[in-house]
């Protein structure tokens, strides 16, 4: 079982790594196994999808080359120990680097431990904002 100080502090050192655009920095930080999804509709395919192995890399790979978090902070990290999830709050001004929006947003990150790294993180986002943002959908 993980510590609740060192689920914290990992999950602390990948945000900071991840904030910075580090794509093989923050890959190093989390499990080999872990897998991504966004909590939502699947017409956000392939986030809102369960991704795990190539598939996981190259999505994290997408999302922090698309995805300016350099301006987030976490306001709030809870961790459950018994359960070993930690609950991240983070909010701040976005940029989705391709089209040069921005926008302030809040998201939470749960993220599931095993063996001292991260298994599982759903993401819990304003996911109508990213699909506008990234035209996966046109709302009217």
């Amino acid at each position: 079982m993980t510590a609740k100080h060192d689920m914290k502090k990992l999950v602390e050192e990948i945000y900071a790594v991840r904030d910075r655009g580090d794509i093989e920095g923050t890959l190093a930080l989390i499990g080999e196994d872990c897998t991504f999804r966004m909590a939502g509709n699947t017409r956000l395919a392939p986030f809102s999808t369960e991704l795990g192995g190539h598939d996981f890399r190259q999505v994290i790979a997408q999302l922090i080359t698309a995805w300016d978090l350099s301006k987030i902070s976490t306001t709030g990290i809870h961790v459950d120990e018994d359960e070993q999830v930690v609950f991240a709050h983070r909010e701040g001004e976005v940029t989705h680097i391709p089209s040069g929006v921005s926008f302030h947003t809040e998201f939470v990150d749960k993220i599931h431990f095993r063996d001292g790294k991260p298994v599982k993180i759903i993401e819990f986002v304003d996911t109508l904002q990213v699909a506008e943002t990234t035209r996966i959908i046109q709302v009217a």
